[in-house]
């Protein structure tokens, strides 16, 4: 059944207004005392603090509790806590955190908190240095059910709580991506987030993602905050603490991402060492006859805890159950990190090995040529002397520095180089309806260098009643290409009976490895959030002055294009909170976007369009009970539009798409033992404004009406520490052409799974089983530059992870 999206924004806004204050109401007559002002007692929040040192312990308290702590180094030089688990408000948190350390914590008429000696306990002098917890630095604890974090990291905003936060987004966690046995970021947004899609598909030599109905290129993902530092191809789990998603353009708050997209961003945070130490090694296997081993490792070290060290390393490789492909996979991370009384520091090292035979690619489909019926998705029409080879190495460090219990000082720089060689079909074009299809065949080898940095200073002031969270930064990244290609003759195949060749042939066209593309992007972002009524009300005003410039050059090494434009952008948010329960927001973006870059099969991939402004309009509304949240969003963006010509390969820009959508989400746990994971996202996606009005009005390629991802864990009663897990994956119809010619049908997938946690010879060990596709259906996607790929064949996963 198709989906019917509101037609307007006016009808969406009305509805967000009544389920607003439909939830106000509610919370108000659950708790009858409450008022249109926050309350005293504030809300519960659940913690998870192992026992150990106090310092690091009241740090964490203060952080998922998001309010400010003051306590000198002598208070708790050497004292150490039980730890604390469970839900509590943070007078009883503090109580029992606190509970034989001679102290207690003392609420301030600033909602803060500061420790001073429990009223028997004998007072001693104190040393004058103190220490504030800071939660704009530090990383959102788990939310209920631990799926997803309570915030997530909004650029120069910093890490920032969901409630408070005036745009979508979700953050998913370590947990998440272990239970899903995730082999990419890809892989765990995919399966997780109704917004995003796959743009690429699974048994491909790299990942892309579709968010709000726009493509999200790897390249274009975060690492801790700084774009260009990841591998172009797959980006590895196995270092990840966080994957946080900026559902809409976050140009403003992050600066440019390097492609141009719109639709969202994404920033990986990597693991730290927790308090506890860690030794895990996981055991895995996927069918048909992929093994692998991952290495995580966590210590602390000094008298507070102070200095961290966590170390990742895996290796994979095997047959997965796609025809006539092969995989290995290596991988390893060093983080470092220090936990001093004003100043943290870390430091990242990354290193990513990738190895693929016969990877699998998508296809065009000739105009006038019907979408085939999908093929059995183990079909591959690669050949086998087809490889590629990827190599990434990264390094980031990163450094904050409290001037005092105001003004902070933070900065960031980070190196990235990625080497590729591959030969591959880029892609096939459908010619006929019984699946015939002509393959082109190249060889590409090439590489990326890439350098990030920013820089910045955040402070807090009040103006009577009115405080204000400043901050001033700045960031700038510069990459290069290098590419050099050898093109093999076109060859006739077939999309459910491929043909096989014994090598690749003569070549027809060579170009040397010379540069390709030189970008800059740099900005200078000023931010200020008034809050009024202990945060009632938030507003948040701000502008980026932004630079693009950009260079594409041809085999010869002549420059062909060059952009060298600036603007100055304005973004305004608002967030009222009724009550603690309930979230308002509307925020507006306008950025300057890094010209469109065409898809990897066009003629003309490597050129560089023009920058282009893009203008975002968003409002919402969040609920938290504590135990489970939900978010609402109503969403317009409006962008050049680009397609690639089925005939030509060229891909060009053509009039306007405009995308506007409502997405609901929920997380958290519904009842003991129960947890929900999941949304929907209806997307009325159009084109407007196309040469001659021909294809106005008719929906934008690859942008489904709708999508839906629900994932539900129960924790059985009938066998303490097994957990099952059901999940199912829908996505409407969509259109391959702009003609809307070519219909893409809708699909659903299931996957079903379970995990036993035990004790072995003293050991935590965790097994894990999930079987993805469980009905092996067969399915297209398709994407927004008119790419056509095939779903993932049934496969199952097993891990087992052990605990030393």
């Amino acid at each position: 059944m198709a989906a019917n999206p509101p037609r307007g924004l006016t009808r969406a806004f009305i509805a967000t207004l009544m389920l607003g204050a439909s939830a106000a109401a509610a919370a108000q007559g659950a708790a009858p005392g409450a008022t249109a002002s926050r309350p005293a007692q504030q809300a519960a929040a659940s913690y998870d603090i192992p026992a150990g040192p106090l310092a690091p312990a009241l740090r964490s308290l203060a952080s998922t509790a998001g309010i400010a702590l003051t306590f000198t180094a002598d208070q708790v030089q050497g004292k150490t806590t039980a730890g604390l688990k469970g839900a509590y408000r943070p007078a009883q948190a503090f109580e029992a955190l606190l509970a034989g350390t001679g102290l207690q914590a003392v609420q301030r008429a600033n909602q803060g908190y500061v420790l001073t000696p429990a009223v028997d306990a004998p007072v001693t002098a104190l040393a004058p240095v103190t220490v504030t917890a800071r939660s704009v630095y530090e990383l959102p604890e788990a939310y209920a059910g631990g799926q997803v974090a309570r915030g997530g990291h909004l650029g120069l905003l910093g890490n920032t709580d969901y409630m408070d936060t005036p745009f979508s987004i979700a953050s998913y966690t370590a947990q998440t991506i272990q239970d899903q046995q995730a082999g990419s970021i890809a892989d765990v947004l995919t399966t997780s987030d109704s917004s995003v899609r796959a743009s690429i598909g699974s048994g491909n030599r790299y990942d892309a993602l579709t968010i709000r109905g726009f493509r999200v290129d790897n390249d274009e993902i975060a690492l801790n905050g700084l774009y260009g530092l990841v591998p172009a191809y797959r980006i590895n789990p196995d270092p990840v603490e966080r994957i946080e998603v900026l559902r809409g353009a976050g140009a403003f708050l992050n600066g440019m991402l390097p492609w141009g997209s719109v639709g969202g961003s994404v920033n990986i945070v990597t693991k730290r060492a927790d308090d506890a130490p860690l030794t895990r090694f996981t055991t895995e296997y996927a069918s048909d006859s992929r093994w692998g081993g991952h290495l995580d490792l966590g210590r602390r070290f000094g008298d507070q805890n102070q200095y961290g060290l966590r170390v990742n390393g895996a290796f994979r490789g095997g047959q997965p159950r796609i025809d006539g492909q092969s995989t290995q996979n290596g991988s390893g991370s060093l983080g470092l990190d220090y936990r001093g009384d004003r100043l943290r520091l870390s430091a990242d090292i990354v290193y990513q090995d990738d190895w693929m035979r016969a990877a699998a690619r998508g296809y065009t489909v000739a105009p006038g040529v019907k979408v085939p019926g999908a093929p059995d998705p183990k079909i591959n029409l690669a050949q086998r002397f087809d490889t590629s080879s990827a190599q990434s190495l990264t390094g980031l460090v990163r450094a904050e520095y409290d001037l005092s219990d105001r003004v902070s000082l933070f900065g960031a720089f980070g190196a990235n180089r990625f080497d590729y060689n591959k030969r591959e079909a880029p892609g096939a074009t459908i010619v006929g309806d019984n699946g015939d299809a002509l393959s082109t065949s190249t060889h590409q080898k090439g590489k990326t260098e890439a350098t990030s940095g920013e820089i910045g200073i955040r402070g807090r002031i009040e103006t009577g009643p009115v405080t204000h969270q400043l901050v001033l930064s700045g960031n700038r990244l510069e990459s290069r290409t290098w590419q050099g290609q050898t093109r093999y003759a076109d060859y006739a195949t077939n999309i459910y009976h491929p043909a096989r060749l014994a090598d690749p042939g003569a070549p027809i066209a060579y170009s040397p490895e010379t540069r390709t593309s030189l970008s800059i992007l740099q900005s200078v972002a000023v931010a200020d959030t008034l809050s009024v009524k202990d945060g009632l009300v938030q507003l948040t005003l701000g502008a980026r002055r932004q630079n693009v410039n950009t260079r594409s050059y041809s085999p010869a090494g002549d420059a062909t294009n060059r952009y060298d434009q600036s603007a100055t952008t304005p973004s305004a948010a608002l967030v009222v909170r009724p009550t603690e329960q309930v979230s308002l927001y509307a925020s507006y973006i306008e950025a300057l976007t890094a010209g469109a870059s065409p898809p990897a099969n066009a003629a003309n991939a490597d050129q560089v369009f023009a920058p282009y402004k893009s203008k975002q309009y968003e409002i919402g509304s969040k609920l938290d009970f504590g135990a489970f949240g939900a978010s609402l969003a109503l969403f317009q963006i409006r962008v050049p539009g680009g397609i690639v010509d089925p005939v030509s390969k060229v891909y060009s820009l053509n009039g306007e798409q405009r995308n506007q959508g409502v997405e609901l989400n929920g997380f958290g746990e519904l009842a003991r033992g129960v947890r929900l994971l999941g949304g929907v996202t209806w997307l009325d996606a159009k084109q407007r404004k196309t040469q001659g009005g021909l294809n106005d009005g008719r929906h934008a390629v690859g942008a489904p009406e709708l999508q839906a991802n629900l994932t539900l864990e129960w924790d059985t009663p009938f066998a303490p520490g097994l957990t099952l897990m059901g999940r199912a994956i829908h996505t409407s119809q969509a259109y391959l052409s702009a003609d809307n010619s070519q219909r893409v049908p809708a699909w659903t997938r299931y996957d079903f799974g379970g995990r036993y946690k035990t004790r072995v010879a003293g050991k935590d060990v965790t097994l894990r089983a999930t079987v993805t596709n469980l009905l092996d259906k067969h399915y297209w996607e398709a994407n927004p530059t008119g790419y056509l790929i095939s779903g993932m064949p049934r496969t199952l996963w097993l891990s087992v992870a052990t605990e030393f």
